[in-house]
């Protein structure tokens, strides 16, 4: 996927990002990965044998969310929360560099992990195998979810965190409704309609007691298996700070029976399944704005998001 936040660099770039990280090390050749949709990412390989992979944050001037803001160093920092935890699969940062002195943006090497994205296998996977894998995916979430965060919010933005979980879901949803209407994107449903009915709600968001680590965009692209096993999870770029129901697994609109099996949750309570439809309609919110924001070549992914959003905005 192409996209207007995908920083390129040149080779002699490249070359001297991976000197910095890797003192001594050269590099031989690179390959960008287009799987991605906003940082651009490199495999590359070192003179010595080693491969690694790269990402490069986009250019400072270029136009971005307001929940994207800084979220390079969300997802080091993440990264590095998890594999506090042994049993997480997170992939090692070599080096992360926010200098902008080699490369205008912030970037990061980190390991290259065995195997393939669940998403490029799954033709190719029997069904059983597959349900296998989302029930490991689901017990591995939840070890993320266990760790504890300072507060709610986003790890990059000081102004998005505080003690409490409402005002803040609260404030990050309003940005997204700014930057809908900074961006002239029609979300086919009423902004000022939507914060009514969360002030209405607010009282279930008030449950959320104790922030822990969300990974917030754990679909089967972020999911690397082999021999039916999994890997890793990469991209966590979007981690916060927040309630564990926000994490894709609990998603209303596309139930995941074996995600939520390996999960460990029996059954949701009404206010659990109410904040996560709330979760559904900010996260469509966001993915409605994609398009403008990312220039994407295609309307595909706001038709099919905005759409889904009036189907959830309808349920409040």
């Amino acid at each position: 996927m192409d996209s207007l936040t995908k920083n390129r660099q040149s080779r002699r770039t490249l070359e001297e990002m991976a000197a910095k990280i890797f003192a001594g090390e050269e590099m031989e050749n690179c390959t960008e990965l287009t799987e991605g949709y906003f940082n651009v990412a490199y495999e590359v390989r070192l003179k010595s044998g080693k491969e690694t992979i790269l990402k490069v944050a986009p250019q400072k001037n270029v136009r971005v969310m307001s929940y994207e803001k800084n979220i390079m160093f969300s997802e080091v920092q993440a990264m590095k929360m998890a594999a506090s935890c042994p049993e997480i699969p997170v992939p090692e940062i070599y080096g992360y560099d926010s200098s902008c002195t080699v490369c205008p943006s912030p970037y990061f090497f980190m390991e290259k992990l065995e195997g393939a994205s669940l998403f490029s296998m799954k033709d190719t996977l029997p069904r059983e195998e597959i349900s296998r894998i989302q029930v490991e995916a689901g017990g591995l979430n939840r070890k993320i979810n266990e760790i504890s965060c300072p507060c709610f919010g986003l790890p990059g933005q000081p102004k998005l965190q505080g003690e409490e979980w409402f005002p803040v879901f609260r404030s990050m949803l309003e940005l997204g409704l700014q930057d809908a209407e900074a961006g002239k994107v029609d979300l086919k449903i009423s902004g000022a309609g939507l914060l009514e009915h969360l002030e209405k709600d607010k009282d279930i968001f008030y449950e959320v007691k104790v922030p822990k680590l969300v990974h917030w965009d754990l679909w089967d692209g972020n999911i690397f298996v082999q021999n039916g096993k999994i890997t890793g999870f990469i991209d966590w770029e979007r981690s916060l700070w927040a309630d564990p129901l926000m994490e894709v697994g609990f998603r209303t609109y596309k139930e995941n029976e074996d995600f939520i099996k390996g999960y460990g949750i029996a059954a949701m309570a009404e206010t659990q399944r109410r904040r996560a439809l709330w979760y559904d309609i900010y996260l469509l919110v966001l993915v409605s704005l994609e398009c403008e924001y990312r220039k994407y070549e295609t309307m595909e992914m706001y038709e099919w998001s905005t759409g889904l959003l009036a189907r959830q905005f309808g349920k409040l």
